[in-house]
């Protein structure tokens, strides 16, 4: 399962950090590429984010992204069992502010309440937010 994880994650990396910046939209739709790399991570979470998750939400905290992109990265990246306090308080944030893209807001809302794996009904949620 990890193995299979680790093959999307890092082609849906891939395609994340190498998206053309032809178009006036391009910065939204590379935070498309990054919300779809995270959900596809916490789907595959099991208690801690693996080494190659972390190498993956490394890449998106430190990339171009907005700065909520880049604190979710970090809480997914922080994760061991559940979120830290801070990063909670963090995503809560995030997921209340109606000016953020409405799919950043709901994957800092199903991070903030991951508990050692993601639920079965949070992970039908990642699934759709995996698929933009």
């Amino acid at each position: 399962m990890r193995r299979h994880s680790f093959g999307i994650t890092a082609m849906l990396l891939a395609t994340a950090l190498c998206a053309p910046l032809a178009h006036s939209d391009s910065h939204s739709q590379s935070q498309m590429g990054a919300v779809a790399t995270m959900a596809n991570i916490v789907i595959g979470l099991q208690h801690f984010p693996s080494d190659a998750d972390k190498a993956a939400l490394a890449a998106i905290a430190e990339g171009d992204a907005s700065s909520s992109v880049k604190a979710v990265a970090r809480a997914i990246a922080n994760i061991s069992h559940k979120v830290s306090a801070d990063d909670q308080a963090t995503l809560a944030t995030i997921a209340a502010d109606e000016s953020e893209p409405a799919e950043l807001r709901e994957l800092a809302s199903i991070v903030n309440g991951v508990n050692h794996v993601p639920s079965a009904e949070a992970v039908a949620a990642l699934q759709g937010l995996a698929s933009h």
